[in-house]
């Protein structure tokens, strides 16, 4: 996984949702799925499996050998071999072309004077050889450069020295390699407080300048850092070999079939591979294990008739980390056409109450309006609900009323967290716009261990394994079984939590209201009620997906209808409630009444206009942003870094065509903390009709 900006106006909003989410619910009334099929999925599933899976693949952080690219790695072979196991005779690994990665080989420090004494040795440890490194055999004296600043390291003679410091070697080395310095030693950590001998996978670039990186533990890094800071002349003999490999790109797939071969499909994904040098138990051999186990209980229950053969088909697929994603994406066109969301699996394992965490469900953006989201947190808050002790609700019990627990894992209570969107993985790439398919990430989060030599199976839980097996089973169940009847109740979890929402966000907007000023009253009047105009366009939006499920329903047509007009209902009464909160502010203020919206001559000609994707765009496929000519971004000052800060949401807000120009800034400014003008929406969609993308 790699971290990004969240949209972080959005994730107030839910985590109030989330907040009302840990009440108490009855347990066994579940709407979405019969107690039944729920309990045949959490009796056959195993966090344990997941666990054991994790220690086959990832026991800890290892050289890959060289062999190792030359067929398929050895992660692809244990992964079909396993689905194979398990009853998947057509499990198979796509190669999806060549691709070069960096590897190391061997690293050696020894300090030569004024003691002769091992400092690291990548046969201990392979993150202490920093990536990007290449082979090096010097003798040099070290120096200390600190934090690596221009200034420290101009204070240093570095010619022919070894720079030793305390920040991130990819920051410090093009300065210190400028500067004469013949290799890098860091013993920087993000959490050194947490693990004092955590090492990040990191690395350095330079190209034909890159020399070497040494990564050392704090706690070996210190003792080093003291020495040279006291005035000790140290020399170290550093022995590196790297190389450069060639591989194929690949990808393990399986297919729970439906029952109707002309029926959709649901994507469930896991990265099995994150670079092919970085071996993280819990990101993301823990999604990947994790996944094995989903389709091994699916498929079972299935196989043994104990689950209905759902009508539409479930395709898992482990990759690496959008480097195979895309080429998927790109290949088969033809399935994403026939996807109806996406479910991804990114660091699903670890410990949640010892790293102070919780398993978070990002949603999708505006942009990609989906029932996923509401199915998928449903059963969140209904594992929440059943998975804790309860003290004052009578009934009588000290202990979880459904435990989802494992063997060998902990006994605590599901900590949860349900989200604005994220997109730093897989999952993006369903979410593209030349895609379309809506996707959501599971994931833990915060992690102490992330990207660290401290990803290992002893940071995971097998209990919260078994939840997150669970969880994705039984939302991908539920879509790919949905019928008329079944469309219908997601319908109407979808409207209830859009009527939450909407209040949600009116109780946000309401006390900022509350503590306005004369002066800025009237802007926030404006943004309440814009943001309400917003959440009601996505709601209704979101209620119209749940027609993908039973497209020739007149019942379904008409109840979606209804919800949507109770939505609309919804949205009235929260209008009055903002209208009646300004009046009585402005009362209280000694200034005059507001006048209700007055829009701007901007405003109004950019709410008559509706821009439409064009056909163009999913023809294209994933990236298709990318392929609006230099010229045509020139010519409307899109070709400099920052002119737009959120291209790919406005694009994927044309979708359907039901939003004006005007209705895009609204859903833009209810989303995000630093959202685009007016002017600069109109203009991005300009760049966009006349690049063929967009029609008006």
């Amino acid at each position: 996984m790699k971290k990004g900006k969240l949209t972080l106006a959005l994730l107030l909003s839910f985590v109030a949702v989330r907040l009302m989410g840990q009440e108490y619910t009855g347990p066994f009334n579940h709407s979405l799925m019969s107690e039944k099929f729920y309990d045949l999925i959490v009796g056959e599933s195993s966090g344990e499996r997941a666990y054991y899976h994790i220690l086959d693949i990832a026991p800890y952080e290892r050289d890959r050998k060289s062999e190792d690219y030359k067929g398929l790695f050895m992660e692809s072979k244990y992964v079909v071999d396993k689905l194979k196991s398990y009853g998947f005779a057509d499990a198979t690994t796509e190669q999806l072309g060549k691709t070069k990665t960096w590897d190391g080989v061997s690293a050696v420090l020894w300090e030569v004077s004024p003691n002769i004494s091992k400092l690291a040795d990548y046969r201990d440890l392979a993150a202490i050889l920093g990536q990007g490194s290449k082979s090096a055999h010097v003798t040099a004296e070290l120096a200390w450069v600190g934090r690596g600043t221009q200034t420290e390291i101009n204070a240093v003679d570095l010619k022919g020295k070894i720079a030793v410091t305390e920040a991130s070697a990819g920051r410090v080395h093009d300065l210190a390699v400028k500067a004469g310095a013949v290799g890098i030693i860091t013993y920087y950590s993000p959490r050194p407080l947490v693990d004092p001998i955590q090492i990040p996978n990191s690395g350095i670039r330079g190209g034909n300048n890159a020399t070497f990186c040494i990564n050392l533990t704090p706690r070996d890094g210190y003792a080093l850092r003291d020495r040279l800071l006291r005035g000790e002349k140290i020399t170290v003999k550093a022995d590196i070999e790297t190389t450069t490999e060639e591989t194929e790109i690949e990808v393990p797939t399986c297919l729970i079939k439906g029952s109707d071969a002309n029926a959709e499909e649901i994507i469930l994904c896991a990265h099995l591979f994150e670079g092919y040098v970085k071996l993280g138990a819990n990101d993301n051999i823990s999604g990947s294990a994790a996944l094995i186990e989903v389709a091994r209980t699916l498929n079972d229950l299935i196989e043994s008739d104990m689950l209905p053969r759902p009508k539409r088909s479930i395709r898992f697929i482990w990759i690496p980390e959008f480097q195979g994603t895309i080429p998927w994406a790109v290949k088969h066109k033809d399935i994403l056409k026939n996807t109806l969301c996406n479910i991804n699996l990114d660091m699903v394992g670890l410990w949640l109450s010892k790293s102070q965490s919780m398993y978070c469900l990002h949603r999708t953006t505006m942009g990609n309006p989906h029932y996923l989201n509401d199915v998928a947190e449903s059963f969140y808050h209904y594992m929440g609900a059943t998975n804790k002790s309860f003290v004052a609700t009578g009934m009588g019990r000290p202990d979880a009323l459904k435990p989802v627990f494992s063997v060998t894992g902990s006994r605590d209570p599901f900590y949860y967290s349900i989200n604005a969107h994220y997109g730093a993985s897989d999952h993006e790439v369903f979410n593209d716009w030349g895609v379309q398919v809506p996707g959501v990430i599971m994931i833990t989060w915060p992690d102490n261990y992330y990207h660290t030599s401290g990803d290992r199976p002893e940071i995971c839980d097998p209990t919260q394994l078994h939840r997150a097996i669970v969880l994705a089973a039984v939302s991908a169940y539920t879509i790919a079984e949905a019928g008329e009847e079944g469309a219908i109740r997601i319908a109407s979890e979808v409207a209830a939590n859009a009527s939450k929402r909407l209040a949600i966000k009116m109780r946000y907007d309401l006390a900022q209201i509350n503590a306005a000023t004369a002066e800025n009253l009237s802007a926030l009047y404006r943004t309440a009620r814009f943001n309400q105009d917003a959440y009601l366009n996505n709601e209704v939006a979101t209620l119209a997906t749940v027609m993908e499920l039973a497209p020739a329903s007149a019942s379904l047509k008409s109840y979606v209808a209804a919800l949507q007009g109770n939505v609309k209902a919804s949205w009235a009464a929260n209008c009055k409630s903002i209208d009646a909160a300004v009046k009585a502010k402005a009362a209280s203020l000694g200034i005059a009444p507001l006048k209700g919206i007055v829009l701007s001559a901007e405003e109004k000609a950019a709410s008559k206009v509706y821009p439409r994707t064009a056909a163009k765009v999913k023809e294209t496929g994933y990236g298709v942003l990318r392929t609006v000519p230099a010229e045509v971004m020139a010519k409307y000052g899109f070709n400099k870094r920052g002119a737009v800060n959120h291209g790919a949401e406005i694009a994927k807000l044309t979708v359907g065509g039901t939003n004006s120009i005007l209705d895009i800034k609204k859903m833009l400014d209810a989303q995000f903390p630093n959202p685009d003008s007016l002017e600069t929406i109109t203009n991005y969609l300009n760049m966009l009709k006349e690049a063929g993308l967009v029609e008006f």
